[in-house]
């Protein structure tokens, strides 16, 4: 038996996804491929995208100034996913390295997302694939790349000369992220096959972070995965010269410090507004947010209170959310200039200890401070 695990990285398109690449490409047990559906989902988005390689990508012949052996790239890209899937899993079986075991990592763009049948991963029927007489199990994994949209959003303009500034919420990619993981979640064996990485982490600690994202998708750790030489590589699509050039001057993840206050063009802040949420939901899916401090059941002392619903605004404007999201406004009078009152409750067997009358002393308080429109 052969086992493959096939990785689908889905990003949005910025150079970690690429540097993300770059690091399954130095595994000896891993082959790459760079955005499989980019030129249907180009075919299909011709009239409404500009690229300065539109007509090359979809018709597969490369630019007049080309090298020969650049032919045999752009030609590749005509192949559907699964026919690229497919000579990826016969390439694997067919080692002679004893080992039983490989991976094929797919670098996606999350705007791509809607080209992709996530009822079934692969139209294929990986359960009858046989190489060398061996049989084939395919293991499908979904790995969300994720990046806080506002460090995105102050780095758009260094590649306005090839997306046209074009600044959509399915350029940021955020929601079409979330997007995926609603339908890969939403399968019934769907169970530890996402996972959410933010690039942030990678290069905070890109050792430990990389050892928890192999942990997560169950697969063996590698050293090589930190490092690789500058320059392009085998694995790039055609399309590299055009979007490429700083990740080829890397040569492996470095440390870097994330806590830089920028600003940001008004016209990007509505990509913003609307990429925040999302964000803000698969952020607190990342191992590193999961393990940010104690476990629950070390916090609260009735396991009960990990999952309570808070109540927050005022009568008629109000709602219901999960205690994690839960919060007040900067802007609040509370916190501009400490304008609070409360009233601590207790609960006895199930029961409110004197309600009315906390109610009661608690709004006399609000009207003493000048309140309108109380919280409740």
């Amino acid at each position: 038996m052969i086992d493959v695990t096939i990785v689908h990285c889905w990003s949005a398109p910025r150079s970690r996804s690429t540097a993300l690449m770059y690091s399954f490409h130095e595994r000896k047990d891993c082959i790459v491929l760079d955005e499989p559906l980019y030129r249907r989902w180009l075919e299909e988005n011709k009239d409404s995208v500009t690229r300065p390689y539109t007509e090359e990508l979809i018709n597969g012949i490369p630019p007049k100034d080309s090298n020969p052996e650049d032919f045999a790239k752009w030609e590749k890209e005509k192949e559907d996913l699964n026919s690229r899937i497919l000579s990826c899993v016969e390439t694997l079986g067919g080692k002679d390295d004893g080992e039983k075991r490989g991976i094929i990592f797919l670098k996606h763009i999350a705007k791509h997302a809607s080209l992709f049948n996530f009822e079934k991963d692969c139209e294929m029927n990986c359960d009858r694939l046989v190489v060398n007489e061996e049989k084939v199990h395919v293991t499908h994994k979904h790995l969300l790349l994720i990046r806080d949209p506002l460090h995105s959003l102050s780095s758009w303009n260094a590649s306005t000369d090839v997306h046209n500034g074009n600044v959509t919420p399915n350029e940021v990619g955020i929601v079409n992220l979330l997007y995926i993981y609603a339908n890969v979640t939403s399968k019934s064996d769907a169970s530890g096959n996402i996972s959410v990485l933010d690039s942030d982490d990678l290069v905070s600690d890109p050792e430990s972070t990389i050892r928890d994202l192999c942990n997560d998708l169950n697969i063996p750790y590698s050293d090589e995965m930190l490092y690789w030489e500058a320059g392009p590589k085998a694995c790039d699509g055609p399309w590299a010269p055009w979007w490429y050039s700083g990740v080829h001057k890397s040569s492996g993840w470095v440390r870097e410090s994330n806590h830089v206050y920028r600003t940001l063009d008004p016209k990007l802040l509505p990509a913003l507004r609307v990429s925040l949420a999302p964000y803000n939901f698969l952020k607190q899916l990342t191992h590193r947010y999961r393990s940010r401090g104690p476990a629950p059941c070390e916090i609260y002392e009735d396991p009960r209170n990990e999952n309570l619903l808070v109540y927050i605004g005022t009568p008629g404007h109000s709602r219901l959310v999960p205690r994690e999201i839960a919060g007040v406004s900067p802007w609040d009078s509370s916190v501009q200039g400490g304008d609070a009152t409360w009233e601590g409750i207790r609960v006895y067997r199930g029961k409110i200890l004197s309600l009315e009358r906390h109610l009661k002393r608690l709004f006399r308080s609000a009207k003493a401070l000048g309140f309108q429109n109380v919280h409740s």
